[in-house]
């Protein structure tokens, strides 16, 4: 009779095999003050992304719940990690970890993702009024992340698709996959056009 025990998969055999905290040195303070918030580029339960200007200069402002333990998202609950206990399933988190990876591969000054300018992880809704009115029922505070403003980004669709597009988003994902960053959700309008 075959053995049908699955063996397991343990954190050393996974992405997550060098998991650490958030870099301490892409944590940035964002002066609020010299914040112009352009307009609303989308807003859902979990968060809110801007396209602001910060100090003259085109950004794109992401708000989510803050990123420590217990404090996410509206209803303030974390989901903390997977039923494989790999994977950590907060969103905040994730996002925050990933984009310093990328930085740190040198994945988003090389241009396949959008520039990355730090993160924040305790704002005060009442700052960014009314702009982050959406969390101040919440428990916790927002927590930011400052990235690049792609002004002439375009979905990769069957309409603007060439085979060298393509090539060039899939050496994109490649190189994202090198910062050991994997995603689900893959949004091919997030690619910078001097790569796709």
């Amino acid at each position: 009779m075959a053995n049908t025990c699955i063996e397991l998969a343990t954190k050393a055999d996974t992405i997550y095999r060098d998991e650490t905290g958030f870099d301490d040195s892409l944590k940035i303070n964002i002066d609020f003050e010299k914040v112009e918030f352009v307009e609303t580029l989308r807003s859902s339960e979990a968060s809110s992304i801007f396209h602001v200007n910060y100090y003259g200069k085109a950004r794109v402002l992401k708000s989510r719940m803050c990123p420590l333990p217990n404090l996410n998202f509206h209803n303030n609950e974390d989901p903390r990690n997977a039923p494989d206990r790999l994977r950590d399933l907060n969103r905040a988190r994730c996002e925050i970890r990933a984009y310093c990876r990328l930085k740190q591969f040198g994945i988003c000054d090389a241009g396949f993702v959008p520039k990355f300018y730090g993160f924040v992880v305790d704002i005060d809704p009442a700052t960014c009024a009314p702009h982050l009115d959406a969390f101040q029922q919440d428990v916790n505070p927002p927590c930011t992340i400052l990235i690049e403003y792609l002004s002439k980004h375009q979905p990769l669709d069957c309409v603007n698709y060439t085979p060298e597009k393509l090539r060039k988003a899939v050496i994109g994902i490649q190189q994202i996959h090198s910062a050991r960053v994997e995603h689900n959700d893959l949004i091919l309008q997030l690619f910078s056009p001097k790569t796709a």
